[in-house]
């Protein structure tokens, strides 16, 4: 894969694909990935902040463009990869990033419905893109792979078993996946960012937040910025001997 025109030779992502584009970690994701040549898909199920992100940078003159995505749905992940491959001669990146939070709720008291909700957005959604992107990518050549896993699948985290055990998931799968397509130079790799200051952080019970800033030795939380640096980073020529790991920028949360 050669550099996209303009960028440094280090960044070697021309086209990539970000779930959970739309708001928080995703969308510093697409702004730190088009800043740095790439033509971005921003992809969301919430299709109107899709929009808007993508419009914001394609005022600057970059390169974005919104789409809808359910993750969770298996057939729209198909037809948006099918969409895609009409479009774009290849995907050097998939980026999955949409997760959901689910309720707080203990195991005797947690129902089908929210344990399910999680893991399908979490850990299917995952699944469900990361098999379309490597059977494109296998045609073409190769490509990267970053699953967004969380500190939450490194250190229990009681109320929130179902999402947890999600992000635990997608660490096995990225572990796993990145020693099953190595063959194909697909590399993947995950990241499991700690308390970043997002909406999801937002909703969170004050006192939770202000007893994980206690416990967190740089005593604050992360920005979005921080964690989109590091996707840029695993977007380039020098991540190229990375694959199967797991990278976890959490103030000293998890150690």
């Amino acid at each position: 894969m050669t550099p996209a025109t303009g960028t440094s030779e280090a960044f070697v992502c021309r086209t990539a694909l970000v779930t959970g584009g739309g708001s928080g970690i995703g969308q510093a994701v697409v702004e730190a990935l088009c800043e740095r040549g790439a033509r971005v898909f921003v992809a969301d199920i919430d299709l109107a902040r899709a929009t808007g992100v993508a419009a914001r940078i394609e005022r600057d003159g970059r390169r974005a463009e919104a789409v809808h995505l359910d993750v969770s749905n298996s057939s729209q992940v198909v037809e948006l990869f099918a969409t895609l491959r009409k479009r774009c001669a290849g995907l050097d990146l998939l980026v999955n990033g949409a997760a959901v939070l689910g309720e707080s709720a203990f195991i005797e008291d947690m129902t089908d419905e929210q344990w399910t909700r999680v893991m399908s957005v979490n850990l299917n959604g995952t699944f469900f893109c990361c098999r379309e992107a490597v059977r494109w990518m296998k045609e073409t050549g190769g490509g990267r792979i970053l699953n967004f896993s969380s500190v939450a699948a490194l250190m229990p985290t009681p109320g929130a078993l179902h999402y947890s055990a999600s992000k635990g998931g997608v660490i096995q799968l990225t572990k796993t996946l990145a020693r099953e397509t190595a063959r194909y130079n697909i590399r993947v790799n995950a990241v499991a960012p700690g308390y970043i200051q997002t909406p999801m952080l937002d909703a969170m019970d004050a006192t939770f937040r202000e007893q994980t800033l206690h416990r967190t030795p740089l005593k604050r939380f992360g920005t979005p910025e921080e964690i989109a640096g590091l996707v840029a980073f695993l977007a380039s020529s020098e991540a190229d001997f990375f694959t199967g790991q797991v990278l976890s920028p959490n103030g000293g949360l998890a150690i």
